[in-house]
């Protein structure tokens, strides 16, 4: 792989992971193209930091292919490293999720990986047989989460969007690796951004089996438990390792990852139901009669 790459970061945002991601690939030299949903959200990249900033929504098939031409244009075709870090949050009691909610957090979190990802096969395809044999592999990089592992209530949408990322880039990782493209799962944990200011707010319906800890989902006072890392710190130990040749398949980083580690290899469910149902205080909810 040569020494400047040209990385594409979705999902990049004034302060959150994708941004964070954005800056530590742009401060170790390389081309950064900085991908977001409008223009102002990328304007700080471009005009502060010099980056190249593509406007992309990957929800849009029309708007991703797009993308895709202008950055191969840009770089006669050639993308090293691509990092899927667009997401949403969406909290609520499962339910009290509408069907349409659950699909536009499907939609964003696992399509978006999808679609991004094959309208930038060819460029990394291109840069991985332009190195050569030895020369280094092509990267794409998505952003998962511990939640698949933790899987705090009031968070179904998302918990099963961020296991069908992990589920879906272990797939690539076996299909697209004798083309030269390495499929790495970034296992995030607890890190400092806008994701929790930017997620709708929570609303419980009137009648709602939830309604005796109203105040609870609504203040969102689950999030207040967790532990979190601070998102450049997040990127400079991320980076780190996705610019190694002997990358990990799954590099665990942010807040409560070794806890998540530790009940992914030893299991423990039953526990974990007991100890989710008392934080959550659950146990005050009681049967409808």
């Amino acid at each position: 792989m040569p020494s400047q790459k040209n990385v594409l970061i979705t999902g990049c945002g004034p302060n959150g992971i994708g941004g964070a991601l954005a800056k530590e690939f742009q401060l170790r030299g390389h081309r950064v193209f900085a991908s977001g949903l409008s223009e102002p959200l990328l304007a700080g990249f471009r005009d502060d930091l010099g980056m190249e900033a593509v406007v992309m929504d990957v929800t849009s098939q029309a708007s991703v292919e797009g993308a895709a031409a202008r950055v191969a244009e840009a770089t006669g075709g050639r993308l090293h490293v691509l990092v899927n870090a667009a997401g949403v949050l969406h909290i609520s009691p499962f339910a009290d999720t509408p069907v349409e909610d659950a699909r536009r957090v499907f939609d964003v979190n696992v399509i978006g990986v999808w679609a991004v990802t094959r309208a930038f096969l060819p460029l990394l395809l291109a840069a991985a047989a332009a190195d050569g044999d030895g020369g280094g592999d092509a990267v794409v990089a998505n952003l998962a989460s511990i939640n698949s592992v933790l899987r705090p209530p009031f968070l179904a949408a998302y918990n099963a969007s961020k296991a069908a990322v992990e589920v879906l880039g272990a797939t690539l990782r076996t299909e697209l690796a004798p083309l030269g493209v390495r499929v790495v799962t970034l296992k995030t944990g607890g890190v400092r951004t806008d994701l929790f200011n930017n997620a709708p707010p929570v609303k419980l319906p009137q009648g709602s089996l939830y309604a005796p800890l109203r105040e609870f989902i609504e203040e969102r006072k689950m999030l207040e438990a967790g532990s979190y890392m601070d998102a450049d710190q997040y990127a400079r130990n991320v980076v780190s390792q996705l610019l190694t040749p002997s990358v990990k398949q799954v590099v665990w980083q942010g807040g409560m990852t070794t806890i998540a580690w530790i009940l992914s290899w030893f299991g423990w469910d039953s526990l974990l139901d007991r100890l989710l149902i008392k934080g959550s205080r659950l146990e005050e909810i009681q049967r409808p009669k």
